[in-house]
C-alpha cells in the first residue's frame, strides 16, 4: 500500500490513508469494476459488442454464448449447458457470485420458456406501474390521449405525493425507452 498522488504526507511516507468510504460509494467505482470485470471477459475470449459495452459474446465451434452486465447483475444465454456451466465455474473463480438459475424476471421483463422461443413480456411491470398510480382498474383504450385537453402550469391542484410522481415518471421513461411503440401516450 502506499499513500495516493497528491496526498503524500513527506514527514510520514510509509503512512497510509485510511479510507472512510467503501468503495461502491464512489463515482469511479462502477468504472472500475466494469473495466476489470471486461478485462477478465475479454481473457476468457469474450468479444465486447460494439452497439453496447455491456454486452459481450462469445463463440466456441458451434457453440455461442451471449453476457449481458447490467451493474453487478449478469444474464447468460448459451446454446449448450455445458459451456454454460464452464463459463459460470470461471466467472466463479475470479468473481464472488450466485447463480440463480433459469431466467424469469428481469429489470421489468418477464420471461417465459417454450421448447421453440422466448417470451418476454413487460404485462406485470406495466401493470405495477398502473396499481401505483391507482389506475389498475382503468380500462384500455385505442388512444390513451385526450387530444383536446390544454395543460398549464396551474390547471388542477397540485400532486399530492412528489415522490410517488417521480417513481411514476421514471417508471414510464423507462418503459417507453424499450417499448418504442407507446411513447406518444405516455
Amino acid at each position: 500500500m502506499h499513500q495516493p498522488l497528491g496526498f503524500v504526507d513527506r514527514s510520514a511516507p510509509t503512512y497510509v490513508c485510511r479510507l472512510c468510504k467503501a468503495l461502491y460509494e464512489l463515482r469511479q467505482a462502477p468504472r472500475a469494476w466494469y473495466q476489470r470485470f471486461a478485462k477478465y471477459l475479454v481473457r476468457l475470449g469474450f468479444i465486447i459488442a460494439k452497439s453496447d459495452n455491456t454486452l459481450f459474446t462469445f463463440r466456441q465451434g458451434d457453440d455461442m454464448a451471449y453476457l449481458l452486465l447490467y451493474v453487478d447483475d449478469i444474464i447468460l444465454a448459451t446454446s449448450s449447458d455445458r459451456l454454460c456451466g464452464g463459463i459460470i465455474s470461471q466467472l466463479q473463480t475470479e468473481f464472488p457470485m450466485f447463480d440463480f438459475g433459469p431466467l424469469i424476471y428481469f429489470l421489468g421483463i418477464a420471461v417465459t420458456r417454450t421448447p421453440s422461443y422466448l417470451l418476454l413480456s413487460q404485462q406485470k411491470y406495466t401493470q405495477e406501474i398502473l396499481e401505483n398510480a391507482g389506475m389498475g382498474s382503468c380500462k384500455p383504450a385505442a388512444t390513451p390521449v385526450d387530444t383536446k385537453s390544454k395543460l398549464s402550469l396551474n390547471s388542477g391542484p397540485p400532486f399530492r405525493d412528489p415522490t410517488l410522481y417521480r417513481n411514476l415518471v421514471g417508471a414510464l421513461q423507462y418503459l417507453t425507452f424499450i417499448r418504442p411503440d407507446i411513447p406518444y401516450a405516455v
